[in-house]
This record gives structure tokens, C-alpha cells and sequence, in this order.
């Protein structure tokens, strides 16, 4: 028994690696919780389904991205290390079989969900492939990167949890959609701040390469000004209960309070990135004491 889980320890390890499911598990709860909170209708079992078939949908989108760019990734030593595809740790054929699988599973889910959210969620699904296979990648083509991507990791999440419940053509969606894609565009954006050198290199040419660093950095405090007022303007006209504002406020000081200590100057990507985890920590822990409040009848 225990030789057995010895054999099947690394490669699970490898696959696990391969979702990199650390890097956007938090960030699916917020999109997808808020996308359900938001609507007035009653809450059931449908939004652990659409939690679970966006968890996918992200996780397909970026273990196809690891499987397309491994051979870019083979020339960043540290980048080589975290894609297990790059380091030959799992062959092509395997990685893909796996990552069409996560697709599957994600559009079966999709589908018992309601038509609305099943065209939304196969939108997410090919749109992880647009944006990077070799053949479009539309990764490359500046404005097109952040349209693709936040569509795909965040706005089309967000509205597949919306609409199991509420149907679309209700307006109370578009506030809190602008919240999480501006917040996702920040993130795109940081991304390709940090990797700008080595995406020059592999001759990708997205929105930081063809504006630089410095329009870059402001585009970015840009998009999270906006995502800021949108936030604002939810809570203003009750989209968001007023009470949940203060549990925010004590989250904020509890989980903010170490990062702004030993904040450290530098360029901004390098400030802002030890206050990315806590404060999508903020948002999740919130919008769950919410479902919880929601769901008990508070």
C-alpha cells in the first residue's frame, strides 16, 4: 500500500502543479459568489455546482496556457521548475488529456446548470484556448490580452453564478461585474509588468510591451480607481448591505495591518504584490459571512 502511494504521489503532485489551482482558487470564490449574492432570489446547492465548474473552467484555462508556453517557459529557469510540462515532469500527450478532460467536466456541469450558463461557460472555455494557442494567442495583441482576460477569469464567472438565479437581462450584474474585471485587468496587468522582459523575448507583444511600464503602472491605478467607485456605487444603492461594510473594515485591519508595516518601496508591481492575497482574502471571507448571514434568513 504504501509503495502504491509512493508511485502515485509525484505524479499527482505534478498534475496538482500543473493547475496551479493556488493562484486563482480565491479570486473564483469572490467572482463567483459575488455573482450569486448580488441577485435577490433564494440560494441553493446550484452555486456549489457553478463554484466547482468555474474552479474548472479557470483551472483548464491556465494548465492549457502551462501546456502552450512550455517551450517558452524551458528558457526561465524558474519558470522551467514551476511548469511541470516544461521540466518534463509530465508529457505532452498527458497534460493535454487531462486539461480536455477539466474541460469536460467543467462544460458537463455548465450544462445542468441552465442554458444561459452553459453558453457562458463555454464561452470561458474557449476563450482559455484563444487566448493561448500558438496558432491566435490572443495573449499577444495588446487590448485583446485584457478583454480575453478578464472575460475568461472573471467576468464570465461572475455571470454564470448570476444568472442560475436571476436572468440577465436584469441590470444589477453590471456594477459588480465592472468590480471584479477591473480587479482582474490589475491582475492581468501586473503579470505582464513582471514578465515583461521575458515576454519581450518570446516575442509576445501585449498592453505593457506596447505601452511600456510607466503607462502601464498608471493603467493600473487606473483600473483599480474604477473598480474602487463601482464598488462604491454597489454598495450605495444596495446591492451590497451596509452591515458587511464593517465586517470588511475589521477584515481589512486584521489582514492589511502586516503587509502595510513592512511594506518596502519599490516599483509598484513589487509594493502591491504582498497585499494581493489578503485582500482577496477580505473579499472572500466577506462575501461568505454574507452567504452565511443569507442563508441562516439574518
Amino acid at each position: 500500500m504504501v509503495t502504491i502511494l509512493k508511485k502515485w504521489k509525484q505524479p499527482l503532485s505534478d498534475i496538482f502543479a500543473l493547475t496551479r489551482f493556488n493562484e486563482y482558487v480565491i479570486f473564483v470564490v469572490v467572482t463567483t459568489l459575488m455573482g450569486a449574492m448580488i441577485q435577490e432570489t433564494p440560494i441553493d446547492w446550484r452555486l456549489l455546482l457553478v463554484l466547482v465548474a468555474n474552479w474548472l473552467a479557470v483551472g483548464f484555462a491556465f494548465m492549457f496556457n502551462d501546456i502552450e508556453d512550455a517551450e517558452d517557459d524551458a528558457c526561465d529557469p524558474a519558470k522551467a521548475k514551476r511548469n511541470p510540462v516544461s521540466a518534463g515532469r509530465i508529457s505532452l500527450l498527458r497534460a493535454y488529456s487531462i486539461t480536455f478532460c477539466v474541460a469536460l467536466a467543467a462544460g458537463l456541469i455548465y450544462f445542468f446548470l441552465g442554458l444561459i450558463p452553459f453558453f457562458l461557460g463555454m464561452a470561458c472555455l474557449v476563450l482559455g484556448i484563444l487566448y493561448s494557442w500558438k496558432r491566435i494567442r490572443l495573449k499577444r495583441f495588446p487590448v485583446l490580452d485584457l478583454i480575453s482576460h478578464v472575460l475568461m477569469l472573471a467576468g464570465l464567472q461572475l455571470l454564470c453564478a448570476y444568472t442560475i438565479f436571476s436572468s440577465i437581462t436584469a441590470t444589477r450584474w453590471i456594477a459588480p461585474f465592472i468590480v471584479v474585471i477591473a480587479v482582474s485587468m490589475y491582475g492581468e496587468l501586473f503579470n505582464e509588468v513582471r514578465d515583461l522582459e521575458g515576454d519581450r523575448e518570446a516575442g509576445i507583444k501585449h498592453t505593457a510591451a506596447m505601452v511600456g511600464k510607466r503607462a502601464a503602472h498608471i493603467l493600473m491605478v487606473v483600473v483599480l480607481v474604477i473598480a474602487g467607485l463601482a464598488l462604491m456605487y454597489t454598495i450605495l444603492i444596495g446591492l451590497v448591505p451596509w452591515w458587511l461594510v464593517g465586517v470588511l473594515a475589521i477584515l481589512g485591519v486584521i489582514l492589511l495591518l502586516r503587509p502595510i508595516i513592512k511594506i518596502k518601496r519599490g516599483t509598484m508591481v513589487e509594493a502591491s504584490k504582498p497585499f494581493q492575497t489578503p485582500v482577496l482574502l477580505i473579499g472572500a471571507i466577506g462575501l461568505a459571512i454574507w452567504l452565511a448571514s443569507r442563508l441562516l434568513g439574518f
